[in-house]
């Protein structure tokens, strides 16, 4: 009996040590848990600003899942919250891709001195981007000289462009009465058959406008209106103080091309299909070009 009672007191006190055992390790894992809030919550305080930080560096498209420490409703959440801004353009910031200039394709530029300040450096421009550019200008040149002439009939059948940049008006700034450009402005559109164009308008100077600009802007359609005025800060001139240094022409028409890769359609089947004007504001995603002042 003796020898039988020993191993069910061994097993009796190996109970009891099991017991105590198994309550120790439960009791671990509770205060293991009870600290588990805080590491959490520090990741979660922590993942916004990751993803924060991600979406100024990184595409709008997956601000969240950049950020190591995101959860999956991170990934979940917060995009939709930080990501909706930028397909909004605010704060000037660049939409999410900028498609580049279609390869192979031909541009024409057609206009007055202007034109042949920013069209040489231009073409240059384009030509390492891979586009065939073709300038026409004529120095002493106004509105219904190429509204009523032959030449742009001529150059639309010539070189059959993809895109038609006109730079005209420098000569006209000082009209008395700018609405009788209307129809001129008009009919130099409409030879250009559909084509996509861009109205560039001329650099003002000290003499200023007196509101032709204004009437090119709203009867230049279906082509664009660059408004360089707008775009273009302190502009270094020549002697005369009407055309724009060497050096300058080199930028302006640097800036121009990065212009019109931004307004391009990609989407669409033209090669230089350009984007529809946005009412609220008519260059959302270009920056201005500031140049040093003396």
């Amino acid at each position: 009996m003796e020898l039988y009672l020993l191993p069910m007191t061994l097993a009796a006190s190996g109970a009891a040590v099991l017991s105590a055992c198994l309550l120790a390790c439960s009791a671990g894992p509770v205060s293991s848990s009870a600290g588990a809030p805080v590491a959490a919550a520090d990741s979660a305080d922590g993942a916004p600003k990751a993803d924060a930080a991600g979406s100024t560096a990184t595409s709008e498209a997956s601000p969240g899942r950049d950020s190591p420490s995101a959860t999956n409703a991170d990934t979940q959440a917060e995009p939709r919250q930080q990501s909706e801004p930028k397909t909004q353009g605010q704060g000037g910031e660049p939409p999410p891709a900028v498609a580049p200039v279609p390869e192979g394709s031909t541009v024409v530029h057609i206009g007055d001195s202007m034109a042949g300040a920013l069209g040489i450096e231009l073409n240059r421009a384009l030509k390492r981007a891979g586009v065939k550019g073709i300038l026409h200008f004529k120095t002493a040149s106004f509105i219904p000289d190429w509204a009523w002439g032959r030449d742009i009939a001529l150059y639309m059948a010539q070189h059959n462009p993809d895109l038609v940049l006109i730079s005209l008006g420098a000569n006209e700034v000082a009209i008395k009465d700018p609405t009788i450009r209307i129809k001129q402005v008009q009919r130099l559109v409409q030879r250009l058959q559909g084509r996509p164009c861009v109205w560039i308008a001329p650099p003002l100077w000290a003499a200023g406008d007196t509101g032709l600009l204004p009437v090119i802007r709203a009867h230049c359609a279906p082509c664009r209106f660059m408004d360089t005025n707008a775009l273009v800060k302190d502009m270094p001139r020549l002697r005369d103080k009407i055309h724009p240094t060497m050096p300058a022409r080199k930028v302006w028409a640097e800036y121009v091309v990065k212009w019109l890769a931004r307004q391009r359609d990609p989407r669409a089947d033209r090669p230089w299909e350009l984007l529809p004007v946005d009412p609220d504001n008519q260059q959302p995603h270009q920056p201005p070009l500031q140049f040093p002042t003396e």
